[in-house]
Parts: structure tokens; sequence; C-alpha cells
């Protein structure tokens, strides 16, 4: 922890749960104690790190909680003793539904992925999307995130279809994508919400969202940090970048 505070890095994220896609035989079993999982959060916390856990088995989960984590990633075998644990830690849930969604279509193709991998993909991937509605029935804290890069970058907007499909409502989705996100971060001063004071980064699409949410995969629009990018659904010429005077 203290190396990647020297390193400059900023976000820390451990595994106490196996994966999906490495080549081992198991993708929930434990795989470091609590003690360990102690040691390395308390440490991250003190530099300031937001620690995040990739877990999928219960037991990982219920680790990586009781440690002190930030958020659990992925979740999938996330039972009831661990939404209990994670409401009273405060703990975030990330679903990364559209990791187990593809993961779980690509299963299916011969020879996409080695035996093993393709064994747990088949397994694990359909899970996670009735666990997200559990978890959001039960009242756990969710944030968005998408694991991008386990599928095709460009394609994460399918996680907003993908949530409200597991039963939550789209203003919620787009909550846990802006002001829920920017929490857990530890952001939320700069990020999150269109107010005066924080950084002018703002999307827009065609029409509204909550009749539609599948048009959070057309944006129109583009400004980061007050600089527009792109208007109309078109790249905008950086000659003269717009200001961020005044911008919420």
């Amino acid at each position: 922890m203290r190396l990647h505070y020297k390193q400059g890095d900023d976000l820390i994220k451990i595994m106490p749960s196996g994966g999906v896609l490495d080549e081992s035989s198991s993708g929930d079993n434990p795989q470091m104690t609590l003690d360990e999982i102690k040691a390395v959060v308390s440490t991250a916390h003190d530099y300031g790190f937001t620690v995040a856990a990739h877990a999928h088995g219960a037991e990982a989960i219920r680790r990586a909680v009781l440690g002190g984590v930030d958020s659990i990633e992925h979740g999938t075998f996330m039972n009831e003793e661990d939404m209990r644990l994670m409401k009273e830690h405060g703990t975030w849930y990330v679903p990364t539904i559209i990791a187990g969604d593809f993961v779980t279509q690509k299963a299916k193709v011969p020879g996409y992925y080695p035996t093993q991998v393709a064994a747990k993909a088949a397994a694990i991937g359909p899970q996670i999307l009735g666990t997200a509605g559990r978890a959001y029935r039960a009242g756990v804290k969710i944030a968005f995130g998408t694991d991008a890069a386990v599928y095709p970058h460009g394609q994460n907007a399918h996680e907003f279809e993908l949530m409200v499909q597991a039963g939550m409502p789209p203003m919620f989705v787009l909550q846990a994508a802006t002001t829920h996100a920017a929490e857990l971060l530890k952001h939320d001063k700069d990020l999150g919400s269109v107010t005066v004071g924080k950084l002018a980064d703002l999307i827009a699409v065609p029409d509204n969202p909550l009749d539609d949410i599948s048009l959070m995969k057309r944006v129109s629009f583009v400004m980061k940090d007050g600089v527009v990018y792109k208007r109309d659904g078109k790249a905008v010429e950086l000659d003269a970048p717009a200001s961020a005077s005044g911008s919420p």
C-alpha cells in the first residue's frame, strides 16, 4: 500500500476471492484471510485510498466487509448475511452486471474461453443480475460500475439497461452512476451533480432516459471541465474551447 502511494496511484483494488477469467478452477473461493484484508485496508485508509474488493463468493464478501473495504465489486454469491453486514458497515455494492452478461454469452461459444474459464463464466455470469436485484431490494448502497475490458470498450452504457432489468428504477440507476459513484470514490465535492463550484462534466441524450433508459447509449452532447467536445452527436473543433467560468 505504501509503495502504491509513493507511485502516485489513487485507488486500491484487492482480490479476496477467485475470478472468472483467470485459469484457476474456482471463482468464488476465499483467497485472503480476514487479518490480511484488515492489514491492507487499514494501511490504505491511512493514505486516503478508497479500497474496492473483487469478490464473488459469500465468505470472501463477508471477510472483505468485516475487513473494512469501501466497495464490493461483482458480489455474485452475496447472501443475506453479507447484505446485512454491508448495510451495517456502509459498504457499497458495484454489481457490474454487464461483465456477467458478456461472459455468459461468450461461454456458449466453443473455444472462446479455455475450458475451465468457460465453466466458471457459465456458472457465475448468469447470477449477477439476480443478486443485484436482491441487493437493491434489501437496501444495500449501490454504485454504477462496468468492469470495462472484460468486454470491448464502448459498450459500458448497456449497464444502465441491465440495472433496470434487475429491478432498479431508472432514476436510481442514474443516481448510481452520478451522485452515488462520486460519493464512493470520495470525489463528491467535485463530481456527481450539477452544482455551482463543481467540475462542468456533463452529457446529454436526445430524450428523457427515465422513459427509455437505453437512451444512455445515444449521447449527443459531451462537456468535460467546461469544454464542449460533442454537440448534436458530432465532435466539436477545439480551437476555441468553451469557458468553464460560471459553469455548474
